[in-house]
């Protein structure tokens, strides 16, 4: 039971009235109520002691130094765990994209992140690509290495990762793509002419050039392969034409697209001016181009060089080798003349290859149809070991052979 509350007009007066101290008295003993009435009594010179004021810090509650360590209800790893699971097995997924008729869930942060492309759209869009531009694998397999930590990229879907990285503007992917591509370790120049192939079907010219400047000194092994005499007529053109193949000399490059043409030359013969107009003739020596004004004696050779327009290339290619032969390097007369030789190949030679030795050398063959085919079934039968055989060609250099050979010569004039 409570206490009743003392009012201060019966504690400071105390009332005459015996009915009210009846009643304190019931409830406290007298020498309690005289003693309470003692303490709070204020006699006329007493007054009140103020508190003075005191912070906190005077306390002695000083800030701590070091920082609390939270401890939670589950660990880093746990969390990281949990986040790794939820992107790699794509839970909680806010965004569909739709490539051909495959569908995807992903998540939509996780792309922003990685791709300019997809900045302007929001949670729970159904984004939709088209698949000339990017194909299913293409897209899941970027998906996967953007998503995954220890994702590698494969060889075999390369192409279609670059198109879906260049197209989605996935800036890190596709710089991780040109590494590799441009890292002769991991790609040489087979590997590069399968790239090539393999971005036809797709138009990237961007790619189809770069992977044709990697061929270099693979290229006689190209020309050897079936799928080189699939190809169609332009592609054909721009591999002819490109300057990073090496050869021994513009004849084995000409001998390259004639190869190419007979292989169906009723169907290609329509090409032939096409694919002549890859070949330099004013890199020929004279000789040669004189002996292909000559007749010969294969008819679909001489049908070839029947045709007007690659005649009038082989005569222009022999005036200029004539003509700039005898002009000076320092005659005003080349620029006019248009005498200014082209640029030229990666020109390369092996000594065990005749056709390789100069002609006034007693181991030099003359290059036609015929050896040109049996080359290349040596280069075939060579495989891995060709390429190394080749050594780049030094301006001036000859091979100790035909040096002696082009001395008799001289002394015997």
């Amino acid at each position: 039971m409570s206490l009743p509350s003392l009012s201060s007009s019966s504690v400071y007066e105390p009332s005459s009235s015996h009915d009210e101290e009846y009643e304190l008295d019931l409830c406290m003993e007298k020498e309690t109520r005289e003693q309470i009435i003692k303490c709070i009594t204020k006699s006329e010179d007493e007054s009140f002691e103020e508190l003075p004021e005191c912070s906190l810090k005077q306390m002695g509650f000083a800030e701590a130094k070091e920082d609390i360590c939270f401890k939670f209800a589950c660990s880093r790893k746990y969390m990281v765990d949990g986040l790794t699971d939820l992107l790699e097995n794509r839970k909680c997924t806010d965004l569909t994209v739709l490539v051909g008729d495959r569908t995807f869930h992903c998540h939509l942060p996780l792309l922003q992140e990685c791709s300019n492309f997809f900045m302007p759209f929001h949670r729970m869009d159904v984004v939709s690509l088209s698949t000339d531009v990017v194909t299913p694998v293409g897209f899941e397999i970027a998906y996967d290495w953007i998503s995954h930590n220890d994702a590698k990229l494969p060889r075999q879907h390369i192409v279609e990762v670059y198109l879906t990285a260049t197209y989605l503007h996935m800036t890190e992917l596709k710089s991780h793509i040109w590494s590799r591509l441009d890292n002769p370790k991991l790609l040489n120049g087979l590997e590069a002419f399968k790239i090539f192939l393999e971005a036809l079907p797709f138009k990237a010219s961007v790619l189809q050039d770069l992977m044709l400047g990697r061929i270099h000194n693979y290229f006689l092994m190209v020309v050897a392969t079936q799928e080189y005499l699939d190809l169609e007529p332009e592609h054909v053109y721009q591999m002819l034409s490109h300057i990073n193949m090496c050869v021994n000399s513009e004849m084995e490059m000409f001998m390259s697209g004639v190869r190419w043409l007979f292989y169906n030359w009723p169907n290609r013969k329509k090409s032939a001016v096409t694919i002549m107009q890859a070949i330099r003739f004013n890199l020929m020596p004279a000789w040669y181009i004189t002996v292909l004004k000559t007749p010969q004696s294969d008819e679909q050779f001489q049908e070839l060089l029947d045709i007007p327009e690659v005649k009038s290339m082989i005569d222009l290619g022999l005036s200029f080798s004539i003509t700039h032969n005898f002009l000076d390097p320092t005659s005003p007369l080349k620029e006019p003349l248009q005498m200014m030789k082209p640029l030229e190949r990666q020109w390369v030679f092996n000594a065990d290859t005749r056709h390789h030795h100069r002609y006034e050398c007693s181991n030099w063959s003359y290059l036609t149809f015929k050896v040109f085919n049996e080359y290349l079934q040596c280069i075939i039968i060579a495989g891995d070991r060709f390429v190394p055989s080749l050594e780049y060609l030094k301006p001036g250099q000859m091979m100790d052979c035909c040096h002696e050979a082009l001395e008799k010569k001289s002394l015997n004039k």
